[in-house]
C-alpha cells in the first residue's frame, strides 16, 4: 500500500521537527511493508517573506485530489497576510474534530503530585467548527445599532439580523452557535473512537447549567448515544470537569466537548502530561483528508539549535499513521517514546538532557526497530 503524505515543515523548529517524525515513519513504512511518499509545501510566514506566496486555494484542491494526510511542523502565525496556515487547512477540508491524546509518558514528571503514567491516559476530542468560533460577534454604540452577519459552515448556513439599542455604554457581544448536525457528527465520531478502542465510558462537558443552548447538544448526544448501548456516557460540568483534571485523571478515558471548552481541556491535558512538548493533535475529517501536528509553537529564537524536544511532532506522525489504516505501525512508535523514555538515556534539555533534537529522532527510531516483529 502506498500514501502520499502532504508536509508542511513551517517555520522556527518546524522543519527539524519534522524531519525527525519522517524519519520515524519512514523506517515504520520500510519494516511494515508500505510505502509512504512526501510531498513538501514551503507554506508558512518565512516562505511568504521570501517569496509573498500564500498558501491558496489551488495547492489545497491539488491536496484534496491527491494525498491521504497532511503533516505539519510549526508554524509562525504573526503575519496577518498569511494567516493561520493550519487553520486554512482544518477549514478548507472541513476538519471537525480535534483528537487530543492526554498520556503521561513514563519518567516523565507531572506537576500533579503522586500522579503517574497509569493516572493520566485519555483522549480529549473537541468540535472543531462551531460554537463560539463562529466569527458571530458585533458591536453596539450607544443608541440604535443594526447588524447584519452572515455565517457558512459545511453544516449550516445562516443570515443573522441583530437590532441592538444600546443605552448608557457601548457594549461588545459574541454568540456561541451549535448545529444538530455539527453535534452529531462530532458525537458519532467519538462514539466510534471509544468502540474501536474498547472504551466503555465517555464523558461529555458542557455547562448546561448557565448556558442553555448546551441543552441542544446534550440533546444530540442523548440521540446518537441510543446507537452505542454498549457504551457508558455521562454528561459533566466544565467547571467540575477542570478540578477533576487536576485531582482525578484517572476517572476518564474519554473527554468529548465544545469548541471553547475542548479547546480549555485539551491545553491543561498537555499540562498534566508534561508540557507541550509532548502535546501531539490531530484534525480529522473521517472519510476524508485529516492533519496532524504537534500543538506547540514554532520557538523561532531556537531554530538551527537542534535543542527543541521531538515527541510531540512523532506523536503526531504515529496518530496520522492510525488514522490512514497502519495502526500497528501507530502503536509500536508510541511504545517506542515510552520505552526511551523510561530508559532515560536520551533525553532533551527540557526533561533534564543535553541530547539534540535529532539524537532524541534517532533513539526512537532505533527503539522502534528494535521492537519491531
Amino acid at each position: 500500500m502506498k500514501y502520499k503524505i502532504a508536509v508542511f515543515p513551517g517555520d522556527g523548529v518546524g522543519p527539524e521537527l519534522i524531519d525527525g517524525g519522517m524519519k520515524v515513519i519512514e523506517k515504520a513504512a520500510e519494516l511494515g511493508k508500505f510505502e509512504i511518499e512526501w510531498i513538501k509545501y514551503p507554506h508558512g510566514a518565512e516562505h511568504y517573506l521570501e517569496t509573498k506566496e500564500t498558501l491558496n486555494d489551488k495547492t489545497l484542491k491539488e491536496i484534496k485530489n491527491s494525498c491521504n494526510a497532511v503533516y505539519c511542523g510549526t508554524f509562525d502565525n504573526s503575519i496577518k497576510e498569511i494567516g493561520n496556515v493550519p487553520n486554512s487547512i482544518r477549514n478548507y477540508f472541513d476538519q471537525f474534530a480535534c483528537l487530543r491524546p492526554v498520556k503521561l509518558m513514563p519518567s516523565v514528571e507531572s506537576p500533579l503530585s503522586g500522579k503517574t503514567h497509569d493516572d493520566i491516559d485519555f483522549v480529549v476530542i473537541r468540535e472543531n467548527t462551531e460554537e463560539f468560533y463562529t466569527g458571530a460577534s458585533g458591536r453596539a454604540k450607544n443608541g440604535k445599532n443594526r447588524n447584519r452577519l452572515e455565517i457558512g459552515k459545511s453544516t449550516f448556513k445562516a443570515k443573522l439580523g441583530i437590532d441592538v439599542e444600546a443605552r448608557g455604554s457601548e457594549i461588545s457581544y459574541h454568540m456561541g452557535i451549535l448545529s444538530r448536525r455539527g453535534c452529531e457528527r462530532l458525537v458519532r465520531y467519538a462514539f466510534e473512537y471509544a468502540k474501536m478502542r474498547n472504551l466503555k465510558k465517555m464523558t461529555f462537558v458542557d455547562n448546561a447549567n448557565m448556558i442553555d443552548f448546551y441543552s441542544f447538544w446534550r440533546e444530540n448526544v442523548d440521540r446518537v448515544a441510543k446507537e452505542y448501548q454498549n457504551i457508558e456516557y455521562e454528561f459533566s460540568l466544565i467547571d467540575a470537569a477542570v478540578m477533576n483534571f487536576v485531582r482525578q485523571p484517572e476517572r476518564y478515558k474519554a473527554i468529548v466537548a465544545t469548541n471553547m471548552f475542548g479547546d480549555i481541556l485539551s491545553d491543561l491535558g498537555a499540562v498534566i502530561q508534561g508540557g507541550l512538548a509532548f502535546a501531539a493533535q490531530g484534525s480529522i475529517k473521517p472519510e476524508g483528508i485529516s492533519m496532524f501536528e504537534p500543538a506547540h509553537g514554532s520557538a523561532s529564537k531556537l531554530k538551527g539549535q537542534s535543542i527543541v524536544n521531538p515527541i510531540a511532532a512523532i506523536w503526531a506522525g504515529a496518530l496520522m499513521l492510525d488514522n490512514i489504516g497502519q495502526s500497528k505501525s501507530s502503536s509500536l512508535i508510541i511504545k517506542a517514546i515510552e520505552s526511551v523514555l523510561k530508559e532515560g538515556r536520551t533525553r532533551t534539555q527540557d526533561i533534564g538532557g543535553n541530547n539534540s533534537t535529532a539524537e532524541m529522532s534517532d533513539s526512537i527510531t532505533d527503539k522502534f526497530i528494535e521492537i519491531h516483529d
